[in-house]
C-alpha cells in the first residue's frame, strides 16, 4: 500500500504536468485557427517596441552581411589570376632588390620560393591594386625602364602597391570597429531581447490557457483555477517588463552610430591618401605620355 501511494504521488505532478502542456497546446492551435477566447491583448507600448527593435535588428543583420566582405582580402580581385608563387613575391622591394641578380641567381631564389613554406604564407595580399602594382612592375621590366610606357609602368605600379596596402588597414580598422562591434551587439544584447520576447509569447500563451481553465472549471475547483490565472498573470507582467527594458536598451544604445562614424572615417581617410598619391603620380604619367606622343610625331614627319 505505502508503495502505491508513493507511485501515485510521483504520477500526480506528472500527469498535472501532462495536462497543463496539452491545455497549452490546445490554446495555441485555437489561437491560430482564431476559435479561441479573449486572447490577451499586448500592450500598444510593447507592440511600438517590438516593431522599432525589429527594424534596429534588420539594420545589425543586413549591414553584417554586407560589411563582412571587408574580411575576404580578394573581395576587389574576384578573378584571382593564375600567378605562380614566385609572382606572388614580386613586389616593388622585392623585384628592387632582385634587379642586382644574375639570371642564375635569379632562378635560384625563384625555387627557393616555390620550397619555402614561410614564405608561401607571407606572399604579398591579392587585392585589386596588388595585382595591378605586380603586373604592372613586370611589364615594366620586359619593356624597359627607359621607355617612357616602362617607366609609367613603373610609377603607377609603386602608387598602386601603397594604395592597397593603404586598403588592408581600411579593412582592418572596418572589422575592428564596425563589424566585430556589430556582430557582438547582435550576439548579445539583441539576442538577449529576443529571447525574452518569445518569453513574453510564452506566459501570454500560459495565462490564456490558465483563463481558459478558469472559465470551465467545477465550483469547487474555482478559487485554485482563479489562483493559478493571478500568477500566470504576474510571470506575465514580469516578461513584459523585463523584455521592455532589454528592447529599449538595443534602441538607446549609442553604440551603432559611434561604429558607423568609425567605418566612415576609415573609409573618408583610405579615399583622402589614395587620392593624394594619385594626384602625384598623374602629372608625371601625363608628362611621360606628352613626351612619347611628340617624339612619335617627330618620327612620322621624318
Amino acid at each position: 500500500m505505502e508503495s502505491f501511494k508513493a507511485f501515485s504521488q510521483q504520477l500526480n505532478p506528472l500527469a498535472a504536468k501532462l495536462s497543463k502542456q496539452y491545455s497549452q497546446a490546445k490554446q495555441f492551435a485555437q489561437e491560430k485557427m482564431g476559435t479561441a477566447e479573449d486572447v490577451t491583448e499586448l500592450p500598444q507600448e510593447y507592440k511600438d517596441l517590438e516593431k522599432r527593435f525589429d527594424a534596429v535588428k534588420n539594420m545589425h543583420t543586413n549591414l553584417l552581411r554586407i560589411t563582412k566582405t571587408y574580411q575576404t582580402q580578394t573581395y576587389d580581385y574576384p578573378a584571382q589570376l593564375q600567378e605562380t608563387l614566385g609572382e606572388y613575391g614580386r613586389s616593388i622591394s622585392d623585384r628592387i632588390s632582385q634587379a642586382t641578380l644574375s639570371p642564375a641567381e635569379k632562378a635560384a631564389a625563384d625555387a627557393a620560393a616555390l620550397e619555402d613554406p614561410h614564405r608561401r604564407e607571407n606572399a604579398p595580399p591579392k587585392t585589386l591594386s596588388h595585382a595591378l602594382s605586380r603586373a604592372c612592375i613586370q611589364s615594366a621590366e620586359e619593356v624597359g625602364l627607359e621607355e617612357p610606357i616602362g617607366s609609367a609602368l613603373f610609377k603607377y605600379a609603386t602608387v598602386q602597391e601603397k594604395v592597397g596596402d593603404m586598403r588592408l588597414v581600411m579593412d582592418q580598422e572596418i572589422t575592428n570597429k564596425f563589424v566585430t562591434p556589430f556582430g557582438t551587439t547582435m550576439n548579445t544584447q539583441i539576442q538577449a531581447a529576443l529571447k525574452a520576447r518569445r518569453n513574453v509569447y510564452s506566459t501570454r500563451l500560459a495565462l490564456d490557457t490558465a483563463k481558459a481553465q478558469y472559465r470551465n472549471t467545477r465550483p469547487e475547483w474555482a478559487e485554485a483555477s482563479k489562483v493559478e490565472v493571478e500568477q500566470a498573470e504576474d510571470l506575465f507582467v514580469a516578461a513584459l517588463e523585463e523584455t521592455m527594458a532589454l528592447m529599449k536598451v538595443v534602441l538607446e544604445t549609442p553604440e551603432p552610430l559611434r561604429n558607423l562614424a568609425d567605418m566612415v572615417a576609415a573609409q573618408l581617410a583610405f579615399y583622402k591618401d589614395a587620392y593624394e598619391i594619385l594626384n602625384d603620380v598623374a602629372p608625371e604619367i601625363d608628362s611621360l605620355q606628352v613626351t612619347q606622343e611628340a617624339l612619335y610625331r617627330n618620327s612620322r614627319s621624318e
